[in-house]
């Protein structure tokens, strides 16, 4: 493939070869190097393609062999550019094309993760925005190792990551639990020196310190990014005297308490939708922060539920462009009014509870008490109340930048 682009870009042609020395011919194209290809017999003659190049060669050849050669095709970019050179317009636009898609080649147009499950996609798209990666920006400005290194060591939960750049792709892929023990790479990652801090604020219930210096106790207040263990281990001389400091990476189990507040509101008289069958669809086009509806109304429904659906144009499986095709679909539907029963209000306020509990459990998150109750009026019921949870709410972070955090009479 790269041979036939560049035949194509230095250009090449087919030549009709006659005469009665065919083989002196091609022996003299050996000698000189002149590479000749799909050499073919046809009639009385052979014909074969060679390069622009190497044609202008063949006149003393010719003149030696005795043979003759003549031209029958002309390909390449250069006899195209010959063919069409009263056609200036024509060729600007082919070179400005060309020039169009060097430069979308040179950016990032989609971002995308896989294997996550503990983070949401929004989370890490968060961290990315702000560590400076965002769609739109030059290739040349991610460091693909370290934007992995700094992903892994911000989210704890992530045993490995990988970055790679694909056409205008960049390919975010993760794993989590824990690291399989022949995977060197990661383990040696893991072993970088590291302490760490807290994710959220909230109390410390429990710490068990495996690697690095404890900071904190049990019972402790912190906020969101105080140190929690430390990766700098002080040794002490005979004296007891601090001489040196090491660094490793910390390893604990800390969990941290929270008060967490709830509220779900349930109305007695609740507005039904009927859907009556009747849809439209809309398009809109999507040019960076450009967009373009195509003309469409939705002004004939009352009443609709309104979805859309987002679609990034691309010329290829990892080319990408930063053009997006949204699709509007309107569902007409009519209100009808219902009164429910206490019963089935007490059953939605606990499938609430129960789709809200769930969500916290997928992160990780643990209920130890609940003080959530429901009060009647005459228009709602209304669950409310606090939770107290728990959760390994930590994540780490450089040695370097929590040195000046540890107590004066720990750190010298």
């Amino acid at each position: 493939m790269e041979r036939r682009f560049s035949e194509l870009l230095k250009g090449y042609v087919r030549i009709r070869i006659t005469g009665s020395s065919y083989d002196r011919f091609l022996n003299l194209c050996a000698y000189h190097k002149i590479k000749l290809w799909e050499l073919l017999p046809v009639d009385e003659a052979y014909e074969a393609y060679v390069s622009r190049k190497d044609f202008k060669k063949l006149k003393a050849i010719v003149k030696k062999s005795h043979a003759s050669v003549r031209i029958t095709e002309r390909h390449g970019f250069p006899f195209f550019i010959h063919r069409y050179r009263k056609r200036g317009f024509y060729l600007v636009g082919i070179a400005a094309a060309f020039a169009l898609m060097l430069w979308l080649s040179a950016h990032i147009w989609n971002i995308s993760v896989d294997g996550n499950l503990s983070q949401t996609d929004d989370v890490i798209f968060e961290y990315l925005t702000q560590a400076g990666i965002r769609h739109g920006m030059w290739k040349s400005g991610v460091d693909c190792k370290a934007l992995a290194s700094d992903i892994r060591n911000y989210f704890t939960g992530f045993a490995w990551v990988a970055v790679e750049m694909k056409g205008t792709r960049l390919l975010i892929h993760v794993k989590e639990g824990i690291m399989g023990a022949d995977d060197e790479e990661e383990k040696a990652a893991q072993q970088e020196p590291s302490s760490l801090v807290a994710s959220r604020e909230g109390t410390v219930v429990s710490i068990y310190v495996r690697a690095g210096l404890p900071v904190v106790q049990a019972g402790a207040q912190v906020k969101k990014g105080d140190l929690l263990v430390s990766g700098s281990l002080p040794i002490y001389n005979d004296s007891g005297e601090v001489v040196s400091w090491q660094h490793v990476s910390s390893d604990a189990d800390i969990e941290i308490q929270r008060s967490l507040k709830y509220y779900d509101e349930v109305p007695f008289v609740a507005q039904q939708k009927h859907y009556t069958g009747q849809e439209k669809i809309s398009w809109m086009v999507q040019a960076g922060d450009m967009a373009f509806a195509l003309p469409e109304s939705f002004d004939s429904f009352q009443q609709y539920d309104l979805t859309s659906e987002l679609t990034q144009c691309r010329l290829a499986e990892n080319f990408y462009l930063p053009l997006y095709l949204r699709k509007y679909t309107a569902k007409e539907y009519e209100s009808v009014e219902v009164i429910r029963t206490k019963d089935e209000i007490t059953e939605i306020l606990k499938a609430d509870f129960h789709d809200f509990y769930k969500n916290l459990q997928e992160k990780g998150v643990q209920l130890f008490e609940n003080d959530v109750k429901i009060e009647w009026n005459e228009k709602s019921a209304i669950a409310s109340g606090t939770l107290l949870v728990g959760e390994q709410a930590v994540r780490r972070a450089a040695v370097e930048d929590y040195e000046e955090g540890l107590p004066d009479d720990e750190h010298g």
